[in-house]
């Protein structure tokens, strides 16, 4: 007599790992929480960044910051188990790419109903809606977009990830619009921030500007990207100048001078323009005046744009002798934390010293940043980073490290969830997470009411040799802390 084996077979359900053991994990499979091996149940975490066109360095630091993280993490085990595994794409800092490649890594889904945040059919500035109908996650959906690059690209994306109710976690912006208001409703739960905002570092800029003797909006100068990214750095900028400095008289407003995004051949007419602002202060005022220049800006315009203005202060020409421009004109510029600092820093070594001047085209140029500086800070995280990018034989900086810093983040509360990952489940998961002392501010954490990791800026100068040397600490309700 045969007796024959059943083919039916019934995983075994479960709430969290532990229910498994033996090498399996708690998952989802056709929504009921059942133990799987750990080697199917990879988790899939997404990212849009540039990293080719004008400011291809951007996305190329952040994607390496998160690699390096999910290696390092995958070499220990993964998430019990779990390896993790991203999937990127090119938007070459292009909003309609950021746009599709949010679609696509969240396998958006069409539903004819209304969309049930109110951002997806909403215009956003002079952006028109991303939906006018509802929008599901699909089958094929990735967990999070982690690490995507850029403000107006960040516009274009963020509203199709909360509508299929997918994270939105540690993007490369510090803008307001979208991830710090309430453009999202209830839906701004899946959004979370790990670094300062424009805000916070315009707040910094505003008190190194008062430090170094500016004495009122007349005096600021700001150079800034004619998108939403330009608008976040000057919004932040005005509100700062009220707060520490006071109300400007009304109507009266700080000066912008303005480029097109991944266009730095629109630079020089800004710079001209700047010029004859700066030469109008001279021949108006007498004695020595002291401009602070705040820069929402990339590497490439950035750099030009500085290059441009210090040649003309200390060129030989009739305006040298009527206005004294070398000698009567004391300009700072700081750059938010996006330019991408060591680009910036590698092209203002590289064209020297100024023309006429003894002063390299590195003076006085100060990047607010929001991550430590990895070139003398000994927190924890930062010598890790520097530990695992010197294995890889990569060039350490400020945005890999944002990058890593980021996926650490974001690694820790993967770490800490209990039971199948899906988008719904891990927001509480990270509204608990707590200050993990990776030496990034002592305000650090999340909360129900705080989707922000840090609330902490690092104020670099940099160096002649390009290398960058700490100027100020400032952080959210604590005194600014200057070095020099």
């Amino acid at each position: 007599m045969l007796i024959g084996c059943s083919t039916d077979f019934t995983p075994q359900t479960c709430s969290v790992d532990s229910d498994c053991g033996n090498g399996l994990v708690c998952e989802l499979r056709d929504t009921t929480p059942v133990c799987v091996h750990a080697a199917d149940a990879t988790l899939v975490i997404g990212e849009s960044a540039p990293i080719s066109g004008t400011n291809q360095a951007l996305g190329t630091g952040m994607k390496l910051g998160i690699e390096l993280a999910f290696d390092e993490q995958n070499a220990k085990g993964g998430i019990r188990g779990r390896q993790l595994s991203l999937d990127f794409r090119d938007d070459a800092y292009q909003p309609n790419l950021a746009e599709a490649n949010a679609r696509s890594l969240t396998d958006a889904q069409t539903v004819q109903s209304a969309p049930r945040c109110p951002s997806s059919n909403a215009m956003i500035g002079t952006n028109a809606p991303v939906s006018d109908t509802a929008l599901q996650r699909g089958p094929n959906a990735v967990l999070a977009l982690l690490g995507s690059v850029g403000t107006p690209t960040m516009l274009r994306a963020a509203p199709v990830a909360v509508e299929t109710g997918t994270l939105y976690f540690g993007a490369f912006t510090g803008a307001t619009t979208v991830l710090r208001d309430t453009t999202c409703a209830a839906c701004s739960k899946y959004i979370f921030n790990v670094r300062a905002s424009y805000a916070q570092e315009a707040r910094a800029t505003m008190e190194l500007f008062k430090k170094k003797g500016v004495a009122d909006y007349t005096r600021i100068i700001s150079f800034d990207q004619n998108d939403t990214y330009g608008d976040a750095g000057y919004n932040g900028l005005v509100q700062a100048y009220t707060d520490v400095m006071g109300q400007a008289p009304g109507g009266s407003g700080i000066v912008r001078f303005r480029y097109t995004r991944n266009d730095d051949t629109s630079v020089p007419a800004q710079a001209t323009a700047a010029e004859t602002y700066l030469a109008n202060l001279l021949n108006t005022t007498t004695g020595t005046i002291t401009v602070g220049v705040m820069m929402t800006d990339t590497y490439g315009a950035g750099g030009d744009f500085i290059m441009a203005l210090r040649t003309w202060q200390f060129a030989n020409d009739s305006q040298q002798t009527s206005l004294m421009k070398a000698t009567r004109l004391k300009l700072y510029f700081s750059n938010v934390s996006f330019v991408g600092p060591n680009a910036l820093s590698d092209k203002l070594v590289a064209a020297g010293t100024v023309p006429n001047a003894t002063i390299p085209f590195t003076q006085d140029v100060v990047v607010s940043q929001v991550v430590p500086n990895y070139q003398s800070d000994t927190s924890d995280v930062v010598t890790q980073y520097n530990s695992l990018i010197a294995a890889k034989g990569a060039k350490p900086g400020f945005t890999s490290l944002e990058g890593y810093v980021s996926a650490r983040v974001f690694i820790a509360g993967l770490l800490a969830h209990q039971g199948p990952f899906t988008p719904d489940s891990l927001v509480t998961t990270f509204e608990a997470l707590p200050d993990l002392s990776l030496g990034i501010g002592a305000t650090s954490g999340f909360s129900s009411m705080n989707h922000q990791y840090s609330q902490s800026v690092w104020g670099t100068a940099i160096n002649p040799d390009g290398s960058f040397r700490n100027l100020y600490f400032w952080s959210a309700g604590i005194p600014i802390q200057f070095f020099e």
